[in-house]
């Protein structure tokens, strides 16, 4: 098993949040993927703003799927109060045993959890291969790429930190829908182009101009009218 980060959280208790040590084991498929969809710090800081008593376990199973299975069993062995997973194959995911630990999936629905955030649609292998999106928004600019494939990794994460804690405080989290039987809140991945760049990845606060028309790209975006 890899640990990437063991965070003990300190920060005012949400009100409702379970009132003692909980534990939440967050598992992410790659951390190191190209791909990568899943903000754990995002996830972490979210739960850190929230809950004074929540211990946040991320666990990256460096795109090993048995490695995962490891680490699902280590979790329920050691007691966690919920599983938040991003799994790496979803079909080996579902037949994982968890006994009563509740279970969130994250980015990817693992049939039967307890709780989804993730995407309508998953992002096609190859998609958006990019280390960032702002690396890739600047290749755009350069002329390098055509077009690029946002997930919004944030936001899942942020709402999939309201949800786990919602699920363990058994508190409703609002606007949630049925998806394939399971309580969900769904975000779409959005292809880029120049044409939305800016309205896009720099209206939404996703990068900003300045470290998109840094350097190389400066030109660029002049003559683009970005700057």
């Amino acid at each position: 098993m890899r640990l990437l980060l063991a965070l003990l959280l300190t920060a005012p208790l949400l009100s409702g949040c379970v009132g003692t040590h909980t534990t939440i084991a967050l598992l992410v498929a790659d951390a190191n993927s190209a791909t990568r969809t899943l903000d754990a710090e995002a996830f972490a800081a979210r739960v850190e703003a929230a809950c004074e008593d929540c211990e946040v376990e991320v666990h990256d199973a460096a795109g090993v799927e048995a490695e995962q299975q490891s680490q699902v069993r280590q979790a329920v062995t050691g007691e966690a109060d919920l599983i938040v997973i991003e799994p790496v194959s979803p079909e080996d995911a579902e037949g994982y045993a968890v006994g009563e630990t509740p279970v969130v999936s994250l980015v990817t629905l693992v049939p039967g959890s307890d709780r989804f955030v993730g995407l309508t649609e998953p992002v096609a292998a190859g998609e958006g291969a990019q280390t960032s999106d702002l690396e890739a928004a600047r290749a755009l600019v350069l002329g390098t790429s055509k077009e690029m494939v946002h997930v919004p990794s944030r936001a899942i994460a942020e709402q999939g930190a309201d949800v786990a804690l919602g699920l363990l405080a058994d508190t409703p989290v609002a606007d949630g829908e049925d998806h394939e039987g399971v309580q969900s809140w769904l975000y779409e991945a959005v292809t880029i182009t120049l044409d939305n760049l800016t309205t896009e990845l720099v209206g939404n606060g996703v990068i900003t101009l300045e470290d998109l028309c840094a350097g190389e790209t400066a030109k660029r975006c002049q003559a683009l009218g970005f700057v």
